[in-house]
């Protein structure tokens, strides 16, 4: 998912790339040099940035994909952008009449027309090999239209600009591949597609996140520039931090992204990234008049940015299979193109921000490059509002994304299977749930568990004996311990699964009673009245909760009708993937009635009907895995595994799994000896 070729991603290049920065940043400097206002040149790149962008949106055929609200918004932002601007001329202490601010002018201008014929160069190439030669072509044009425009500047800083102007066009321009056709206009049926699709949860929160990434980048990326080209006295100490604090630290974070397995959890690596990126931005607002610190959080923002970015354009990937999801059959691309020009929108309202903002800046100082870079200084905790708030949007739309990495598998296992001409129609169910239709994400119960993980640490050993197969799922067993068990499986298994519970414990009003008449049955008086309204209204409202939250499995043991209800959501279940923890147990055969608080108890032997009844409705054969949790050594210990045998006596088989599961957990805890 985070492997390098995916870092070219199609929709990923509405986004401003490290060449269309340095760019920005070539025009700040050629600004400073001809009229010593670099703002004055950041903001008439951007400008030009943004009318670039918005009219390759308004183009024929992209309509449809945004509301024609959001489209209003985007015109009356651009209206009063370009307003701004002139008033930001008309404050600024250059006249009309002056060449060097005609110079300027051009500069700007060659500098988007260098990125127009780049991409238009790198697009139209048939070969590699021509496509270098057109690139290069287009590098050293515009290399001589710059030295002629900047001829009558200092030497020293025309030959510095002339060096800019190479590297952000090398930037631009390399590597070849990024440049290939991406234009598409959308027909009827993709509308009708992109309309289906924007009826699928998982999608639309989706669309919400990559916006929000998409506009909060472009706000982060100019901040910094702009920031680094008032903080840096020279031109090659100024293009030598932008080179550190955002190229260095993207490749260094991508070989790192590329080092990280393709099973890693996308969600996961999100909040990562998105983590990072806000501690970024808050440290520069803490360092900003500290250079060094403050260009140290720039990169801090860089790393964060790039994972984002990258988990983003892995995910594309995942919404082009829930696209086919939702369609029942494969996208045409809409989904692609959609993503594209909604990425593009994002990107265009990031940038617009960071244009008022530049733009503010230069009005309020007036154009002296002392008070520009003085107001800067004191704008930008509230330049930077605009990055934090939408990195926040992010925040909020990631903890809403439905899919998980093991709904993220099954998803990837359900196409395939597809495609094969299979069906699961438990599979397809679940993933109905959670892709299309509403569903809440439990984080109370993950609150509660990295609550209890630091407090109860145990090692698990054995792991490798597991060899988890996504066609034949587990069903781990292992030892009740009284509550000892089932809180340190529940935290530590490295697997995932669904636990059987018995009933009771998934019903309020039966663990409350049962809680009064056992634990505290001695308690007497007021008290008692105390205890069992704090029982009925907190204790036990809050254990039937988590179980709620574990997606357990109510076990009837007293009702052999709702037990095969028991059984067949559990078969259905391993359909989906998902393994099974099971506690047999069967405290009723000790002399207390209680679990063995060490060693292990008989086992009820009902449970074994889990193997014949998934083979037959499968053909496929589970494997039981042993487990013990140990309380005195704090270990949680993996037995060897035995696979269900269809070919034996149904009752043979029932015993045979019952003594080995209870010998090898035996053997774990050392009492082998005692059977």
């Amino acid at each position: 998912m985070l492997r390098q070729e995916k870092q070219e991603n199609s929709a990923v290049r509405g986004l401003m790339t490290i060449g269309t920065l340095f760019s920005c940043l070539f025009c700040m400097l050629a600004s400073g040099v001809l009229l010593n206002m670099p703002i004055l040149g950041g903001a008439l790149y951007l400008t030009g940035q943004c009318a670039l962008l918005f009219v390759s949106l308004w183009r024929p055929g992209r309509e449809g994909v945004v509301s024609q609200a959001v489209r209003r918004v985007g015109i009356a932002l651009l209206v009063g952008l370009v307003l701004l601007f002139f008033a930001l001329i008309a404050v600024c202490p250059v006249s009309l009449g002056d060449p060097a601010f005609w110079r300027l002018c051009g500069v700007v201008l060659c500098v988007l027309l260098r990125q127009a014929l780049t991409r238009y160069a790198g697009e139209r190439a048939p070969a590699a090999r021509e496509k270098a030669v057109r690139l290069l072509g287009v590098q050293w044009l515009f290399l001589v239209l710059m030295i002629l425009l900047l001829n009558s500047t200092d030497r020293d800083a025309m030959w510095g600009l002339s060096a800019g102007c190479v590297v952000s066009g090398i930037l631009e321009a390399f590597p070849p591949a990024r440049l290939e056709d991406r234009k598409r206009s959308l027909s009827d049926q993709d509308r009708q597609e992109i309309a289906a699709l924007d009826g699928a949860r998982a999608y639309r929160v989706f669309q919400g996140m990559m916006l929000a990434v998409a506009a909060a980048l472009q706000i982060t990326q100019v901040m910094a520039y702009t920031y680094i080209a008032f903080a840096m006295d020279s031109l090659p100490l100024c293009l030598g931090v932008a080179l550190l604090c955002t190229w260095a630290a993207s490749v260094v974070t991508d070989a790192l992204l590329c080092r990280i397995k393709k099973e890693s959890d996308p969600y996961f690596l999100m909040k990562i990234g998105l983590a990072v990126w806000l501690l970024g931005l808050l440290l520069f607002i803490r360092f900003l008049d500290a250079p060094v610190p403050a260009c140290l959080s720039l990169a801090l923002c860089a790393v964060g940015t790039v994972i984002c970015v990258r988990v983003v354009a892995g995910l594309m990937e995942d919404m082009g299979r829930v696209a086919a999801f939702v369609m029942d059959r494969e996208p045409g691309g809409a989904a692609e193109a959609a993503q594209h020009v909604r990425l593009e929108f994002g990107a265009l309202f990031g940038q617009m921000a960071a244009l008022a903002g530049l733009i503010l800046t230069g009005i309020f100082s007036a154009g002296s490059p002392v008070e520009a870079e003085a107001v800067f200084r004191s704008f930008s905790p509230l330049f930077t509002v605009p990055a934090l708030f939408l990195v926040g949007a992010a925040i909020l739309f990631t903890l809403r994304f439905p899919l998980t990495r093991q709904h993220l598998i099954k998803l990837r296992r359900y196409t395939a299977l597809r495609r094969a001409g299979g069906e699961n129609i438990p599979l397809h169910d679940q993933l109905e749930a959670v892709a299309v239709k509403k569903s809440r994400k439990r984080y109370g119960i993950k609150a509660v568990i990295w609550t209890l993980w630091p407090l109860c640490y145990h090692k698990v050993r054995g792991q490798e004996k597991v060899k988890l197969d996504e066609d034949t799922p587990c069903v781990f067993v292992c030892n009740h311990g009284e509550i000892y068990g089932p809180v340190v499986a529940t935290l530590y298994i490295p697997f995932s699964f669904r636990t059987w519970v018995t009933y009771e414990i998934a019903d309020k009003n039966i663990i409350a009673e049962r809680t009064m008449n056992g634990a505290f049955q001695k308690v007497k008086g007021p008290f008692r009245t105390i205890v069992n309204w704090i029982m009925r209204k907190l204790g036990a409202p809050f254990v039937a909760w988590i179980m709620k939250s574990l997606d357990s499995i109510p076990v009837y043991h007293d009702n052999p009708r709702s037990l095969m209800q028991t059984f067949r959501e559990t078969v259905t279940a391993m359909q989906t993937g998902d393994n099974i923890l099971i506690f047999p147990e069967n405290s009723e055969t000790s002399a207390d009635h209680k679990y063995a608080r060490e060693g292990v108890s008989e086992f009820f032997t009902g449970f074994t009907m889990i193997g014949q009844l998934y083979y037959n409705k499968t053909g496929k054969c589970p494997l039981f895995v042993p487990l013990y949790a140990d309380r005195h050594k704090r270990t949680i210990t993996f037995g060897m595994p035995t696979r269900y045998d269809p070919d034996a006596p149904a009752s043979e088989e029932k015993e045979r799994l019952c003594a080995y599961l209870r010998g090898e957990m035996l053997k774990i805890a050392g009492m082998e000896s005692n059977q």
